[in-house]
């Protein structure tokens, strides 16, 4: 039976239509049996982890379920928005289906608008997953607007997706994937309706929760950081920073462990470059609050590391790899003066 993981209520302006924002494509919803284009909507979203039972037949579309990414389909103005592992129930008489599509979320946040992401976040599920997402609007009240959203597949691909900029050519390399239901999205503890209703964006609470429900530890970054811009919550990435050494080799915070290198120890200044693949959870202030990334996430940063031939370091039991653009030094070559070791100026943290 469908599950409805979490919902979010908010009132957006219709114009013409709505957009998804949030994925590799933006579907766009439309009611074309309505002469209404400019309102204001109530919109309700939805998260379930199933398909929904009804196809796009039933909105006389004679494509089939899951037919592709495809904008134009619907439009939205009282709106709902869903996802869930199961498939929802019927919405009932009041509601009639005007588009459903297949999209692939990159983190697995997303928001509607008419021209950009105007709406709040909401979470769906899964990053770089294929999502099914259903909008019915009300009947007779089309200013009503219902998004049901359930993940489909794992649609993960290294030479899509986590790609780096000036990437060469691609390895061949095998490509984790996982079930839905692996992800902290989808747990028992990440179900906190509560906390979604009324949620209004940019803030790490309740997303942050449902990211990370089995309270593994946080840190925090500072927001000033080049390589952080841009970096969403629901995200997994590789991050590097300096830190003290010390004595039992581990980090002073006992963070930044997973696929863990250390690439450069400063002698002098008992510091050390190290990088290790964390999730992003959201904001707290100017920060970014992340945590170490499970094993299944971090897989995909690991592949996509791999494929892109060594872009960034990825052996997690190697302290000080040389990288793959370093030329041996012959034994005829003069040692670098100590003068032009690269030192630390900086003890904050990057990811990348």
């Amino acid at each position: 039976m469908a599950r409805l993981l979490r919902h979010l209520e908010e009132e957006l302006y219709v114009q013409g239509g709505l957009a998804l924002y949030g994925g590799t494509d933006c579907p766009e919803f439309r009611d074309r049996e309505s002469e209404a284009d400019y309102y204001t909507a109530a919109i309700r979203l939805e998260a379930w982890d199933a398909e929904p039972p009804h196809s796009a037949r039933e909105a006389g579309d004679a494509e089939p379920p899951y037919s592709g990414h495809e904008a134009g389909d619907a439009e939205l103005p009282h709106s709902s928005r869903e996802a869930a592992d199961a498939e929802p129930p019927d919405p009932g008489p009041g509601w009639r289906l005007v588009g459903r599509q297949e999209f692939t979320a990159e983190t697995g946040v997303i928001q509607l608008g008419v021209t950009d992401d105007t709406g709040h976040d909401f979470l769906i599920g899964p990053p770089f997953f294929a999502y099914g997402v259903t909008a019915h609007v009300g009947d007779p009240d089309v200013t009503q607007w219902l998004f049901r959203f359930w993940p489909v597949r794992d649609a993960f691909d290294p030479t899509v997706h986590l790609r780096p900029r000036d990437a060469g050519e691609p390895r061949q390399v095998p490509v984790p994937v996982t079930a839905a239901g692996q992800w902290a999205t989808m747990r028992p503890g990440a179900l906190r309706l509560r906390e979604w209703t009324g949620f209004f964006g940019h803030d790490a609470g309740p997303i942050a929760g449902a990211l990370n429900p089995d309270y593994a530890s946080t840190f925090l970054i500072p927001d000033d950081e080049v390589d952080l811009r841009g970096k969403r919550a629901g995200g997994t990435y590789r991050m590097w920073r300096w830190e003290w050494e010390t004595a039992d080799g581990r980090p002073h915070d006992g963070n930044l462990l997973t696929a863990r290198v250390v690439h450069l120890r400063d002698p002098h200044g008992s510091r050390l470059l190290a990088s290790g693949i964390v999730t992003v959870l959201g904001m707290e202030g100017t920060r970014y609050l992340v945590r170490d990334a499970e094993p299944h996430e971090a897989a995909r940063v690991l592949c996509s590391e791999e494929t892109w031939a060594g872009a960034v370091p990825t052996r997690s039991d190697a302290e000080e790899p040389r990288s793959d653009a370093e030329e041996p030094r012959s034994d005829a070559e003069e040692p670098r003066p100590d003068s032009e070791e690269p030192r630390p100026d900086s003890e904050e943290p990057r990811l990348g």
